[in-house]
């Protein structure tokens, strides 16, 4: 996969809209926010109204906000597990008033382009956490940045919303004493850049962890260490690859550890299993679902040792090292396990399977080599008549 120029990511934008306006919207409403009906927004609802409100208002020349009034952070504890409270960098009252509590680990959830922090995925990965014991549970709502028609455009203020996460995170471990170290940045799409960044703002100071959910490809392809997720942002970053064929990035080089879900491809609950986001982009958002599981189960997703990328990208990696077949050996005792609370560093780049509904993971400790298959990207690319 090679770099895209800005005028191939414009026209790829705008067939991404006609994606958008091909698909059925959907409104939710939410007051509680958890992973279950009623109680989450999927990622399909409003999404249309909202990028051409945006795009309007740049045609207008309408002013933006202040950095401070364009992001927010939804604070979820088991004190509040459905109710946000919010916090903001600087404000003693508002911390202070919340159930943050510097006792427990931050966990940080920074969605991607188009996203929101009220969607069922980021509800999945909070709803998670929280059935795990006491934790900060932070979601970043950057929407009014993100609901925006052109990726160029979202990917060139990345750096300054890494810097606000940054200066929220120094003002949490200033004020309360909760150390780097037990703050993780669990990022999507963009987001895993936003969580790069964030952590190269913070040396000398280190995270405990980066989990980079299917991380962006398309602008960053061609970007150095300096200016996206890079495996020194913090002392260890993995990242889980669903989806190489349109938004994903295949990159090895982002992380310790490299977990390519059914070899980044086609994942075998899409389209649509979970019914929370366009047929388009489920291969893209599953990253998240694998990893909420994980996080519930750290031994459901057993994965296969690879000895490089090009095994992986090829679908040459097989249980068999000395075997020369493809698909020598079908099935075979995992090396390490995908994602995981808390985070067990590992190193290398890993192949694994996933199931077809949920729970996704085999939790057999066993990985089922499968045949590559088809993307959702093209499957709904040939449904519908613009595809």
């Amino acid at each position: 996969m090679g770099s895209l120029t800005e005028m191939h990511l414009l026209r790829w934008s705008l067939w991404t809209w006609l994606l958008l306006l091909g698909a059925v919207g959907m409104d939710a409403s939410v007051d509680y926010f958890a992973y279950a009906p009623g109680k989450c927004e999927l990622s399909i609802s409003n999404v249309i109204q909202d990028m051409i409100t945006t795009e309007a208002g740049l045609i207008l020349g309408r002013p933006r906000p202040s950095q401070t009034k364009l992001l927010r952070y939804d604070l979820y504890t088991p004190l509040n597990p459905e109710e946000r409270q919010l916090l903001r960098p600087g404000d003693l009252t508002m911390l202070r008033n919340s159930h943050f509590n510097p006792k427990w680990p931050v966990r940080v959830s920074i969605h991607g382009w188009a996203g929101k922090s009220v969607t069922c995925s980021n509800a999945a990965i909070k709803d998670a956490y929280l059935s795990r014991g006491n934790y900060n549970v932070i979601i970043l709502d950057w929407s009014r940045q993100a609901l925006d028609i052109s990726y160029p455009r979202v990917s060139k203020q990345l750096p300054s919303i890494a810097g606000n996460v940054a200066k929220l995170l120094r003002f949490l471990h200033d004020n309360t004493g909760v150390p780097y170290e037990q703050i993780y940045l669990i990022g999507h799409s963009a987001g895993s850049h936003i969580s790069g960044l964030t952590g190269k703002l913070l040396k000398p100071q280190r995270l405990g962890a980066i989990f980079a959910l299917d991380p962006a490809g398309l602008t960053q392809l061609s970007l150095g260490p300096e200016d996206r997720l890079d495996v020194n942002d913090a002392l260890y970053v993995e990242s889980i690859h669903t989806d190489l064929t349109l938004l994903g990035n295949p990159s090895t080089k982002l992380s310790h550890a490299s977990f390519f879900a059914n070899w980044g491809l086609g994942q075998p609950h899409c389209p649509n299993a979970t019914a929370t986001e366009f047929d388009f982009v489920c291969d893209h958002f599953a990253a998240m679902f694998y990893f909420a599981e994980s996080v519930r189960q750290p031994k459901s997703f057993a994965a296969l040792r690879c000895s490089s990328a090009k095994s992986v990208l090829s679908a040459t990696c097989n249980c068999n090292v000395g075997g020369s077949g493809k698909y020598a050996v079908q099935t075979c005792t995992g090396n390490e396990f995908m994602g995981g609370e808390p985070a067990v560093p590992k190193r290398g780049i890993f192949y694994l399977s996933t199931l077809p509904q949920s729970p996704y993971g085999s939790g057999d400790g066993l990985v089922h080599v499968k045949r590559p298959r088809p993307s959702t990207v093209r499957e709904t690319a040939n449904r519908r008549p613009f595809g």
